[in-house]
């Protein structure tokens, strides 16, 4: 019986400290990546999917005010741009340009709500991901989403960030047919000063 007792108290002390490990790392990504005002970055994303016999890479630049007006330029392989600003959004590939009406597109719902929900309570919640960490050189979470918006798109989402700093240099996305992409982030710029014209959607 005292073997016992004793056997639960130790899961009972680790299954705490985890809990608290996740908290602080939550907590560290959140605070480190919080973004008031507007931010740019660069990204190098790779997309591996059983459809293709070799990766497909793209690059692309990312202009974000908070809480939710994102513009993305994309440089190669081919130029493209998508624009998410108030109620409309702006997409333009191989010339063609279009502007749709937000209520058009459910799949820009759930991302305009992911982005108002991360600019106003942290990138990561603990009530959306089922999270474990990972530590070491860098800090990754591994985060499984609980939300029905999230978990139609995504089996799971790892973010892999500095151990010192917690700014994040890459998202890994596996989605509901098993195929991934990894985007590195680099050049990170908090505070940019950004003009209105950029997030223009007409």
């Amino acid at each position: 019986m005292r073997r016992i007792l004793i056997t639960a108290l130790l899961l009972l002390a680790a299954a705490t400290a985890f809990s608290q490990t996740v908290s602080e790392a939550v907590a560290k990504i959140n605070a480190a990546n919080k973004v008031t005002g507007a931010v740019t970055f660069d990204v190098r994303s790779v997309r591996n999917t059983s459809m293709l016999s070799q990766p497909l890479v793209s690059t692309g630049k990312v202009c974000f005010m908070a809480p939710s007006f994102l513009r993305y330029e994309g440089l190669t392989p081919a130029k493209s741009l998508f624009v998410l600003s108030g109620d409309r959004v702006l997409t333009e590939s191989k010339g063609v340009r279009k502007s749709v009406d937000l209520k058009e597109k459910s799949r820009y719902q759930a991302l305009v709500r992911t982005m108002s929900k991360s600019a106003s309570d942290g990138l990561v919640s603990e009530k959306d991901f089922s999270i474990e960490v990972l530590t070491g050189n860098e800090l990754i979470l591994v985060m499984k989403p609980l939300g029905r918006d999230l978990s139609r798109m995504f089996t799971e989402i790892r973010l892999r960030a500095d151990g010192a700093s917690g700014i994040i240099r890459e998202v890994l996305l596996r989605d509901t047919e098993g195929d991934t992409t990894s985007i590195g982030i680099s050049a990170v710029k908090f505070g940019a000063d950004l003009p209105d014209d950029l997030f223009k959607t007409q």
